[in-house]
């Protein structure tokens, strides 16, 4: 009952995206805010009382005759109520603050999970800090709505039975503040629109300044190789003070405004209903403890009054909040096609069936890809960069979907094979692999989380790793530093091929694995290469020709198609442009 009276009150301000989403979040957490809604609620119940104790106390303390024992006992009563009314609220308040980081906590840890299942294009495009920035913003703002919006119950009580109590006082005067709060909100919804706008206008700044600072820290390598900290300095103040407080200033003009208005309003009809009060007062209509009655019920129903309209202006600054962390929401996780067929057994065997790709329609970077890779097979992808070697790869992991033709794994398509089961077949060697900032055993555990201590030593001597583990101060147990930065490009190779060796899977992406290497950590990383390789189907992708020389198959691609196939022999008795490459590169070397 009391969530469908929340529901009614909100759809008073509009059932926009957000208002759904905060009222689906209230209905999980039902028990809890109901909790919450039944102390505020008897809290205010006690409240309300207390003006009528302390007026009935005015005009029984100035009656000569009054016993005393009355006096005491209604001072003793207001006490009590007091201090269990205090009480009550410090409890609220603090129940309330729980459930709204409770809640908004949940929301943001759904919305970083949400994060990660999105497709690996959106990853490509978009600024990473300016995201985190957006879901940041959005939890906040969702706290604070949350905490707030608990109390509106009680104070919807409070304000009514105000508004009855000085009504049954002197209608009169109850009349005026009515009428005042009638003016009150139509000026706090005139005013408020302006002040949303601008903070829509600042929530943007926000979001593309701090990405900026975040991109910046994220590559603080880059910034140190180049000596540029200073340089970024006075960037960081250019778009945390130039850029974000001129947009701060505009939202924070606008409240001011309307602020000034809501108490110029309040005070003229409070000084009203008093000055018209001290009349009644004078003229006898009104008893002394009846004034201090009414006095007591005006702040009781100003309090509340004021509480909706803030929480009306902080509803509609939450909901721009609310509703750009909800966009990123909407962002559907990436889907293969159909996505349920699971192979009861993996052979290895990839086809390539007349495959086209582009990222911009209109614009290909594959076409017309036909080819076969047998089970064990190893095929190495060569040529220059940017004629989509890594694309074609990336395809196989289903990272996008085909323009035309299609990819089938033992002759499925891979668009109707669940996407997770897909993955779990293959293991990817990068490039240059980033590590979480965690020990070396738990890294390793990543590729196999129920792996033994034995299994993962046994995959580190395949991958002619386990030597420079049990070199670091603390062996397997090791921090290797944020993205692994403890660790040599050619030391995290080799962690990489030993995650491999633990997913066991029945493919392998090896992505230009022995690039920017020196020959001994070359010769370390090949050589765990090598024992990875053993019957699974391998697709290489490659500049450096160490690698390719003994691929089964080798593919060299030109302008996105397969421009020459065939082993290392044949394409080099060819003289084409496998030949040309390989030449080359022989020569730099």
């Amino acid at each position: 009952m009391i969530i469908k009276l929340y529901k009614l009150f909100i759809s008073f301000y509009k059932m926009n995206n957000s208002t759904k989403f905060v009222l689906d979040i209230f209905e999980k957490n039902k028990k809890q805010l109901v909790r919450i809604i039944i102390v505020a609620t008897f809290g205010a119940l006690l409240t309300v009382i207390t003006p009528y104790i302390y007026g009935k106390l005015f005009d029984l303390a100035i009656i000569p005759d009054t016993v005393t024992n009355i006096l005491f006992s209604l001072i003793g009563l207001w006490l009590v109520l007091s201090l269990i009314s205090t009480y009550v609220s410090n409890m609220t308040g603090y129940m309330g603050e729980v459930l709204g980081t409770k809640m908004s906590q949940e929301a943001e840890a759904e919305a970083y999970s949400h994060f990660l299942t999105l497709p690996i294009l959106f990853h490509k495009k978009e600024q990473r800090g300016e995201i985190l920035q957006k879901i940041s913003r959005g939890s906040r703002s969702l706290q604070e709505i949350i905490e707030t919006i608990a109390d509106v119950s009680p104070q919807l009580l409070m304000l009514l039975f105000s508004l009855i109590a000085m009504f049954i006082i002197k209608w009169q005067l109850a009349l005026i503040v009515f009428i005042s709060f009638v003016v009150y909100a139509l000026f706090t919804i005139r005013f408020v629109k302006p002040e949303i706008a601008a903070h829509r206008i600042a929530n943007k700044v926000y979001e593309k300044q701090y990405g900026n600072v975040y991109d910046k820290l994220y590559n603080v390598f880059l910034v140190k190789n180049f000596v540029m900290e200073n340089v970024e300095k006075e960037r960081f103040f250019k778009s945390l003070v130039g850029k974000i407080l001129p947009a701060v200033k505009n939202a924070a003009s606008k409240s001011r405004k309307l602020s000034v208005v809501q108490g110029i309003i309040y005070s003229i009809s409070f000084v009203a209903v008093l000055g018209s009060a001290i009349f009644f007062l004078r003229e006898g209509n009104l008893s002394p403890g009846q004034f201090v009655m009414f006095f007591g019920y005006i702040n009781l129903a100003f309090g509340p009054f004021r509480f909706f309209g803030m929480i009306y202006r902080r509803y509609k600054r939450a909901g721009v909040a609310i509703r750009r962390f909800l966009k990123l929401r909407k962002i559907s996780p990436e889907k293969m096609s159909h996505g349920n067929k699971i192979l009861k057994e993996v052979k290895g065997e990839i086809f390539f069936k007349g495959l086209d790709f582009g990222y911009i329609k209109g614009k290909p970077v594959l076409r017309g890809i036909n080819l076969k890779i047998n089970p064990g097979e190893s095929v190495a992808l060569v040529g220059k960069s940017g004629v989509g070697k890594t694309t074609l790869a990336e395809l196989v992991m289903g990272y996008y979907q085909p323009g035309k033709g299609k990819i089938t794994l033992d002759g499925v398509d891979i668009s109707e094979l669940q996407l997770k089961w897909l993955r779990d077949q293959i293991a990817v060697v990068p490039q240059d692999l980033n590590l979480f900032n965690d020990t070396m055993i738990n890294n390793l555990r990543y590729a196999n989380p129920i792996a033994t201590e034995k299994q993962i030593a046994d995959a580190a001597k395949a991958a002619s790793a386990d030597e420079f583990i049990n070199q670091l101060p603390k062996k397997y147990q090791t921090k290797v530093g944020e993205e692994g930065v403890k660790l040599s490009m050619g030391q995290r190779q080799r962690v990489a091929i030993t995650m491999a060796f633990l997913k066991n899977p029945k493919i392998l992406i090896l992505d230009e694995p022995t690039a920017a290497l020196d020959a001994e950590s070359e010769k370390k990383v090949q050589e765990g290469i090598n024992r990875l390789i053993k019957e699974k189907t391998t697709i290489i992708i490659a500049h450096r020709f160490s690698t390719v020389r003994n691929a089964d198959k080798i593919v060299v691609l030109d302008k996105g198609r397969i421009a020459e196939l065939g082993n290392h022999e044949e394409l080099m008795k060819k003289k084409g442009i496998y030949y040309n490459l390989y030449t080359l590169q022989k020569g730099l070397d």
